[in-house]
């Protein structure tokens, strides 16, 4: 029987999954120890189109934590639609990386974290090894540390069964798209296991009754047909669970007025002729909330109902005129159906779905966009910014916005071009995720143009200067991998979306400022390139001019745009949706000087 080591069969195991990189950074314990010849990184090597991807958190020069590993996987995942899959040596490495874990977790993302650990012995006897914890350490307290964070593991002992669990676990994280770990002692790395199961593919979708999968798309179809004025409501999750084209065939059929949510931006292309605009309660745009209410039945698909996601719950689904389509059940007007794969059912759906019994409401008017009250300013604003930004995008653009100003100010944009990717964390909102997940983005985007044959399609980041801050190292990994993304730093001098929350003016809320022309050299770029790549824009008419250069088109390396704002100035949205506190809300806001909430009509 021909045999490979565990360690290979977990690589060529995943690669077969889809996935074309690991992210992660080199640690003792997934590195050789003693005489074990062979490590779990260096079979990474031995398999043909498998690619390893550094990464940096806590120190440029001697990195050992990966939080911005978790976020990079993150952020490939997202882009690539499939899953990502990055490393962590014990303890140390595992417990930095478990704030992103938590955030993909969160927001229903496909995450693979392998953990090298320490050996069987080691583990057995308590051995006080570095990265331990006490006098007489368990080994797998830091395991314990993550159950709440992951859907399933392989804590492998043995090399008997262990193929059986890597495969278990691998085909766990895409049926439930959520994280989930797989944890190597170092001396298990080289044990021989049979090759043979790599000849069967794994089953990477959820099993399901097709009956009750047919009962479930005959009731919503039913439901569908007997309404005057239905509306389609698009959030994110079944993007997440790789829905996205059953989504799109479904919102072309039905051509019935067609809505999304904060998170749901960019699942349906806004060019089409039935398509509406953001909702988001009574966060939306002047003329949204009352056409979307006013429909009689809403289709829902993937919804993922969180604070910051739903206009601070005021976001209005009744269950009663609802056909809820959730990632693992469908809801038709109260009664559940359960245990319904979102992907399994939208095909169903299609399937059965009769053009002709489909109503054809009138699509609703919306008021145009009134000019703002800002609109000669010469100086930049945060209400003309972000049209700007989105006028700026190309088909096959990846957009990430970062927690706070962007992720609330780039939902509220239109007349994005086709198969533009949205990336925001809006649910979990952990600051400094944009810049590592930008990076992930730009690996998988290679892949996803080479298997799609797109030409072009460029990472496009808008984060703050507070958020740069927590994860700014990940520039230099961009630049050290030739990446070429679009990195738009909104300079306001701190923590804009805590100042509008609280305490406006106070230390708290400000950061020790960054001189943004030395990044590029300080990570390595080099001189005269640097100069040239980076742009500062403290006027409309200089951001014109910088947008317009080919470079921003086109670019072939990175390139760093420093947006220069006003402190107190905020997108519409935000500070609309903490009036939602009240009354002293909204007496703080106008106290410390924010710009009244005000709502934007949208053409």
């Amino acid at each position: 029987m021909a045999t490979i080591p565990l360690g290979l069969y977990l690589w060529k195991r995943i690669h077969q999954c889809g996935i074309d990189h690991i992210f992660g950074v080199p640690g003792d314990f997934n590195l050789a120890y003693e005489d074990y010849a062979q490590n779990l990184l260096d079979h990474i090597y031995h398999v043909d189109g498998l690619e390893w991807v550094g990464n940096t958190n806590e120190s440029v020069l001697r990195p050992l934590y990966k939080l911005n590993a978790a976020y990079a996987t993150d952020g490939y995942a997202r882009t690539s639609g499939n899953a990502g899959c990055f490393v962590t040596t014990h303890g140390v490495g595992e417990l930095s990386a478990l704030n992103g874990v938590a955030g993909s977790m969160t927001e229903q993302i496909k995450v693979i974290h392998v953990v090298g650990q320490t050996t069987r012995p080691m583990q057995k006897n308590n051995m006080m090894i570095h990265h331990s914890i006490g006098f007489n350490p368990d080994h797998q307290i830091f395991s314990k540390a993550s159950q709440g964070f992951r859907v399933a593991a392989a804590e492998l002992q043995s090399e008997e069964g262990a193929t059986d669990e890597i495969d278990r676990v691998l085909r766990e994280c895409f049926v439930q798209s959520k994280p989930v770990y797989i944890f190597f002692p170092l001396d298990l790395v080289d044990k021989p296991v049979s090759a043979k199961a790599l000849e069967k593919p794994l089953n990477l979708y959820p099993d399901a009754d097709q009956s009750k999968i047919d009962e479930a798309a005959k009731a919503s179809l039913e439901a569908l047909y007997a309404s005057e004025n239905p509306a389609l409501y698009v959030d994110c999750l079944g993007q997440r669970h790789q829905a996205q084209d059953e989504i799109r065939e479904l919102a072309d059929k039905l051509s019935i007025p067609t809505y999304h949510s904060n998170m749901g931006k960019g699942v349906v292309d806004q060019d089409r002729p039935y398509f509406v605009g953001w909702y988001n309660g009574l966060v939306s745009p002047v003329g949204i909330q009352a056409v979307f209410e006013q429909s009689d039945l809403l289709l829902i698909v993937g919804n993922l109902p969180s604070d910051t996601n739903s206009g601070g719950f005021s976001r209005k689904l009744p269950p009663a005129k609802s056909c809820s389509i959730d990632s693992e059940s469908v809801t038709v007007k109260g009664t559940n159906y359960p245990d319904i794969p979102i992907k399994a059912f939208l095909q169903a759906m299609l399937k059965a779905l009769s053009q002709d019994k489909i109503p054809k409401p009138t699509l609703p008017k919306i008021p145009k966009q009134q000019p703002e009250a800002d609109a000669d300013s010469k100086t930049i604003t945060q209400s003309w910014i972000w049209q700007r930004i989105a006028d700026h995008l190309q088909p096959h653009d990846v957009l990430l916005g970062e927690t706070g100003t962007a992720g609330f100010g780039l939902p509220d944009t239109i007349n994005w071009p086709k198969d533009v990717t949205w990336i925001t964390q809006t649910y979990y909102g952990s600051i400094g995720y944009a810049t590592p997940a930008a990076f992930g983005s730009e690996i998988a985007l290679r892949g996803v143009g080479r298997r799609k044959g797109i030409q072009g399609g460029r990472t496009v980041l808008v984060t703050g200067d507070g958020s740069l801050m927590l994860t700014v190292q990940e520039l230099g990994n961009m630049i050290k991998h030739s990446c070429a993304p679009l990195v738009f730093i909104i300079n306001n001098e701190g923590y804009t979306i805590e100042r509008i929350i609280h305490g406006a003016r106070q230390s708290y809320n400000d950061i020790t400022p960054f001189n943004y022309g030395h990044l590029l050299p300080f990570f390595n770029m080099p001189a005269a390139e640097a100069k040239k790549n980076f742009h500062r824009a403290t006027t409309k008419a200089e951001l014109e001019e910088i947008l317009a250069k080919d470079q921003l088109k086109s670019p072939k390396a990175m390139q760093v745009v420093e947006v220069v704002m006003e402190m107190l100035d905020v997108p519409w949205g935000l500070p609309t949706q903490l009036a939602l506190r009240g009354e002293e809300a909204v007496k703080e806001m106008k106290e410390a000087g924010f710009k009244a909430p005000r709502r934007v009509g949208r053409a």
